[in-house]
């Protein structure tokens, strides 16, 4: 085992160690693709990383989500919602540091486990916009622990409704996949009063979406 000195584990270690804990998790998924998705993950986000801190450990988080979504493509499930299992969405924007975050941390909030979601991005940024971290924290509904990240393949063919905020789809849609455009203003340079509107149109659009929702 690499060390670095101290005896901390070396980054690659992290993510070796990582990977055998998510292989564990998910028996029915060959343990060296496991350990392939957690390295790609991490060289994708890295890919994009100026300032972002504990990349393993993210990178170990948007792997658990890839490899989820493998399990549910590959899986009976993967075609309709299914009874009693949850909607799951995938919320995409550009840089996944303001509006989409918003959406998604409102969808799992107010869902009341009837909606899995998350969020990602065509050309991530580094960290999640501070002025919506702090709004979305007034109002209940933290997204301090979450980070941008890319749209992947997997990750999309998984969701069961793909909402876009002011971009396109990157990949071909499933037959039974739904698609809805939802138009925001960006909060990137806005001012705290601006992005609290931004804010609560996003959690009033959220709530219209789970109200269509069937029972």
């Amino acid at each position: 085992m690499t060390e670095r000195p101290g005896g901390l584990d070396s980054p690659d270690e992290t993510l070796r160690r990582g990977a055998r804990h998510l292989a564990d998790a998910h028996p029915r998924l060959d343990a060296r693709l496991v350990e392939r998705i957690v390295f790609e993950s991490h060289a994708t986000l890295a890919r994009g990383a100026r300032t972002r801190t504990h990349l393993p450990a993210l990178a170990l988080k948007f792997a658990a989500d890839r490899l989820q979504a493998l399990e549910v493509a590959d899986g009976a499930g993967a075609s309709g919602t299914g009874e009693g299992r949850p909607v799951r969405v995938l919320v995409e924007s550009i840089r996944n540091d303001g509006i989409s975050q918003m959406a998604a941390a409102f969808l799992n909030a107010l869902g009341d486990g009837r909606v899995e979601a998350l969020s990602a991005a065509i050309n991530p940024a580094d960290e999640v916009l501070r002025t919506v971290v702090d709004v979305m924290e007034e109002d209940g509904v933290p997204v301090a622990e979450s980070y941008p990240k890319p749209v992947t393949d997997d990750i999309a063919r998984a969701a069961d409704v793909i909402i876009t905020m002011l971009i396109e789809h990157p990949f071909d849609l499933r037959s039974d996949q739904r698609i809805e455009a939802w138009d925001f203003d960006d909060p990137a340079g806005l001012g705290t009063d601006e992005v609290r509107r931004i804010r609560d149109r996003v959690r009033r659009r959220v709530v219209e979406f789970l109200g269509a929702l069937p029972s």
